[in-house]
């Protein structure tokens, strides 16, 4: 189901589940990310919901959690992002320990602020597709680079709404690179509740 208006990149809360039909294949991400094969196909059978809870942390900085459950009720990885463009350690059982970073990002500008770990421009696959949903003082997508120094490989990712067939969806964009090798996926997610 397509996202209610009540939803937005600074009210995500509620379960949201991947729509296979209208989301990109995952395995070229995984495979570059050293999935073993039979994990990325575990990964694309299942069933995969994510429940989400945003809230803002003393400090000012937005929380948002993810806690994920695959088909059967079997219990996936926790995700915490924190918006406030810091570099955190995250440490997953899938894809090993990474350096995170997360912040907002308007994409109104021509040329949004440089990711401040790279100094790189945020790469034209992520910008485009989008609903303009940013107002005065408040951007409309959350902006995610992560890096797996041990594996090698850098993911940048996007996550905003956008119109797939007509409807308008929770939409996460992923670019992943490591030396010569890249991917390019579009997930989208139905609105549960």
């Amino acid at each position: 189901m397509s996202a209610p208006a009540s939803r937005t990149i600074h009210e995500l809360d509620g379960s949201w589940v991947i729509n296979k039909k209208l989301s990109d294949d995952m395995d070229p991400l995984l495979e570059i990310q050293g999935i073993p094969w039979i994990l990325r196909k575990a990964i694309s059978w299942a069933t995969i919901t994510g429940t989400v809870t945003q809230t803002k942390e003393a400090n000012g900085c937005t929380l948002i959690t993810v806690a994920q459950t695959a088909t059967g009720g079997i219990k996936g990885e926790t995700e915490y992002v924190r918006v406030d463009g810091a570099e955190h350690r995250h440490n997953s059982q899938v894809f090993g320990t990474q350096l995170v970073r997360t912040r907002w990002l308007d994409l109104r500008s021509k040329r949004p602020a440089p990711d401040v770990a790279t100094g790189e421009q945020l790469d034209p696959y992520l910008r485009q597709g989008w609903l303009e949903e940013e107002t005065e003082g408040s951007p409309g997508h959350v902006w995610i680079t992560s890096s797996c120094e041990k594996a090698g490989w850098r993911v940048e990712q996007v996550w905003g709404f956008a119109l797939v067939d007509g409807q308008r969806y929770h939409v996460k964009r992923f670019v992943i690179t490591k030396g010569e090798q890249r991917a390019e996926c579009r997930m989208v997610y139905d609105w549960v509740s």
